[in-house]
Order: C-alpha cells, then sequence, then structure tokens
C-alpha cells in the first residue's frame, strides 16, 4: 500500500519558549549531554570586584578627618578648650595610639592656647596628657608652648615635669647612662672645688670662718665655706666649659664676704671672668678685683 507523502504525519512542532523561561536556554541545551528535564539556567555574568566599597571607606575616614579638625578649629576659636579636649579624647579611640599624627603643630597650638585663654589647667593638662600618648614625640616649640602655659595658671611643676619627660632619653639602659653621666660629672665638679681651694689658699686666700654660724670647729667651718652653692656652680662651669668662657651665676641669696674674696681669687687663678647675680646686684670678678669695689 502507498501513502501519498503529503499524507505523511507532519513534524512535531519545535518547543515554544515558555513565558516564564525568557531570558533563559533549556538545561540540557546549557550542560551537553545531559538529560533535559525541562528545567531553566539564568545565564549569568561574574561580577565585577568591588573597589567601590574599599575606595568609598577610604574615602569616608578622610572626610571624617577633616570634619574633625574643622570642628576641632572652630572650638579653639569660640574658645571652648573643654569641648576640643574632648573632641581628641574621642579621636583618640576611633583612630587609635596615632589617630593625633595628622594634626599640624598649628592645630596643636591652637587647642593649647584655647586652654590657656581660658585658664582651664585641667583642660590644659588633659590635652598634654593625649598629645603625649599619640604623638611619638612633641615637637620642641609644642613643649616650650605647654610649660610656658603651665607657669601662666601657676602650674610650675607641671612646667619642669613637661620639659625634663621631654630631655630625658627613653628606656633604662638610657635612663642608667645619664645618671652614671651626671653623677661622674658631680665627682669632677667637687674634685675641682677642692682644687680651687687649694690654688686660691697659695695666692694668699684665708677662709673668714665669721660667715659660718654653727658651732663647730675652725676646720669644719673652713669645709663648710669651700661648698658654698656659688662656688659648685662655679666650678661646675668650670669643667663644663672651655677655656676663656666667661661663667654666669644666679644665686637668690646675697653672696657672703668669704665666697666674694675667694670667687676674686678664682678669677685671677683660672684667667676666667665670672658674672655672679645675687639678690642685691650684679658682680664682675676679673683678674683679682670685683666691680662692686668691694661694697655688696
Amino acid at each position: 500500500m502507498l501513502i501519498s507523502p503529503m499524507l505523511a504525519a507532519p513534524p512535531p512542532p519545535a518547543a515554544a519558549a515558555s513565558p516564564r523561561c525568557r531570558g533563559f536556554l533549556p538545561a540540557a541545551a546549557a550542560t551537553g549531554s545531559r538529560r533535559h528535564r525541562g528545567g531553566c539556567r539564568l545565564l549569568r555574568r561574574s561580577a565585577p570586584p568591588r573597589v567601590g566599597a574599599v575606595t568609598s571607606t577610604v574615602r569616608t575616614r578622610r572626610e571624617e578627618g577633616r570634619l574633625d579638625r574643622d570642628e576641632l578649629r572652630r572650638l579653639c576659636q569660640e574658645p571652648n578648650p573643654e569641648a576640643a579636649v574632648n573632641l581628641l579624647d574621642e579621636m583618640l579611640v576611633r583612630g587609635g595610639a596615632g589617630a593625633l599624627a595628622d594634626l599640624a603643630p598649628e592645630e596643636q597650638a591652637a587647642v593649647l592656647q584655647a586652654c590657656g585663654e581660658a585658664r582651664s589647667l585641667a583642660s590644659l593638662r588633659r590635652a598634654h596628657r593625649l598629645l603625649s600618648k599619640s604623638l611619638p614625640g612633641i615637637a620642641t616649640p609644642i613643649l616650650h608652648m605647654i610649660s610656658t602655659l603651665y607657669c601662666k595658671l601657676g602650674a610650675r611643676g607641671d612646667a619642669r615635669r613637661a620639659l625634663e619627660g621631654a630631655s630625658r632619653p627613653r628606656g633604662k639602659d638610657h635612663e642608667q647612662e645619664q645618671e652614671h653621666g651626671d653623677e661622674a660629672k658631680r665627682r669632677e665638679a667637687y674634685e675641682k672645688v677642692r682644687e680651687l681651694h687649694e690654688e686660691i689658699r697659695a695666692a694668699g686666700y684665708v677662709p673668714d670662718t665669721r660667715y659660718v654660724l654653727h658651732d663647730i670647729d675652725e676646720d669644719a667651718k673652713a669645709r663648710a665655706l669651700m661648698y658654698h652653692s656659688e662656688r659648685l656652680a662655679i666650678a661646675f662651669g668650670l669643667v663644663s666649659t672651655p677655656p676663656g668662657t666667661p661663667l654666669r651665676v644666679i644665686k637668690n641669696l646675697r653672696i657672703c664676704g668669704d665666697c666674694h674674696n675667694a670667687v676674686k681669687l678664682i678669677a685671677k687663678v683660672t684667667g676666667r671672668e665670672i658674672v655672679v647675680r645675687d639678690n642685691k646686684r650684679f658682680h664682675h670678678f676679673k683678674d683679682g678685683a670685683c666691680s662692686c669695689g668691694d661694697y655688696w
């Protein structure tokens, strides 16, 4: 029996894409040899790295730092030292130990000046502590400013400690080395005093023990006169300066008559010009004579 090709069964219609699978490919076409089970798979593209997030984070930190400095400048201009120091503390908490390293010296000085203008010693101490904690080393002009403000606010002890802390080397080994050097210099000054005492005795010096009021023997009185503060200061200057350098000594008490005679002879035997300022006047010792004409 012959069947006409026209009457043959038509080929199966092509599978129409389901509206729900637009933008999808059949799973069989995507996987090749895997069997098609009617599923659909989305064509995915690899996402670019999130560089923008890192950049925005850095930009945000920089923006925060700029805003903090602007706010700090405004608080210092008011002046509002307590709020300015609080802001320094917040910056230190947020940014860690080195958060205040980005502050310019002018900005540090503005905070300190605001504390001084408001006469707030507590704020000044707190600002000094925060700067010391955050910065690897406070600049010398800033330290001088801190000590000057301490003095203006009546805290001379804080001023002295601020300068001593800056000049003292850090570390146990450095401290021991400095202590050893100070002790050696002190012994050298005392030896120089005894040497000068022998030299001026040879030049005609006789101790005037009337200026020793303690009830001790004459030899002890002579030794007490030898170690008066102005003589120790002169001896320290002699061992610490090159030959020919003028020495200047400031004394808060009146120089005694025995030391006056001794310093005249010290100036003569050493060839130095020695200026002693006591609570009355200046004494210029040179070549065995004094500018006061032995009247003081």
